[in-house]
């Protein structure tokens, strides 16, 4: 299936509520960032059998604090399609190109394309 799964935070959130984004969060103490995304994918969507295909890219976000947060987008593949939200998001869809950009804030978008994020997925129909 050539797309990416999109999950809506929940209007409730402090941050970002109802805005759609993908699956991923911090990595914990002990962690790779691979271990990280496995974990962090399982617990806001319950898919267990992700495969990590490639890093998309790695950028730096400054959040107006001291110390900016490194990202690392990582492209990966399921064979299911079956998801269950966790309490922090309150939908989700399997999103090809036009949907990505209808849903997603510009920001992602603009990272979206300056790594070709949207060229990989096109490549793999």
């Amino acid at each position: 299936m050539n797309s990416f799964l999109l999950v809506q935070r929940c209007e409730s959130d402090d941050i970002g509520a109802g805005t759609w984004e993908n699956a991923g969060g911090n990595i914990e103490s002990g962690e790779t960032p691979e271990e990280a995304v496995m974990r962090e994918v399982r617990e806001e969507t319950g898919i267990t059998g992700i495969r990590i295909d490639r890093t998309a890219y790695v950028t730096l976000l400054n959040k107006n604090s001291e110390l900016p947060d490194l990202l690392i987008v990582y492209l990966c593949e399921t064979d299911t399609d079956i998801v269950k939200l966790s309490f922090e998001h309150q939908a989700f869809v399997w999103a090809d190109e036009r949907q990505c950009r209808e849903l997603l804030p510009k920001a992602i978008i603009r990272d979206f394309e300056n790594n070709n994020v949207f060229e990989i997925l096109n490549m793999n129909k």
